[in-house]
């Protein structure tokens, strides 16, 4: 498996998952990112995520598409050390990330986001209890 894929795999799209996700209370805010988060027994991936972007903050889906792939371009960069967090804890982490700003963002400033969102994650996975 390639390093920086983002394989379908990797995707959260299962409606059971999704509905399992946001019934997690454990999320936060990290502008321009809402970040819900869930631990759960392993499965094939020990990483899903979830990019969404709504259609009643951005109205026009050439732009909504633009800040789903500069999302998904980030994250398959940066995943790394949440994916290796994830599979010590022997669970599979369901991600999701969910658009809040009001325009469309540069590369360079949703990178950051989601750095330091994977950041927190990390922070978050180690002091929280194991599953």
């Amino acid at each position: 498996m390639k390093e920086y894929g983002l394989t379908k795999s990797e995707r959260l799209y299962l409606r059971e998952e999704i509905g399992a996700l946001f019934e997690s209370r454990r999320r936060f805010v990290c502008y321009p990112y809402r970040v819900v988060w869930r631990l759960e027994e392993p499965s094939e991936e020990p990483l899903k995520v979830l990019i969404s972007v709504p259609k009643r903050l951005i109205r026009h889906a050439v732009d909504r598409n633009t800040i789903k792939r500069r999302t998904r371009e980030a994250w398959r960069l940066q995943k790394g050390p949440l994916r290796a967090l994830a599979e010590e804890r022997e669970g599979t982490l369901l991600i999701g990330l969910l658009y809040i700003g009001d325009h469309v963002s540069r590369s360079e400033r949703l990178s950051a986001a989601v750095s330091k969102s994977i950041g927190r994650l990390c922070d978050e996975m180690k002091s929280g209890p194991a599953l």
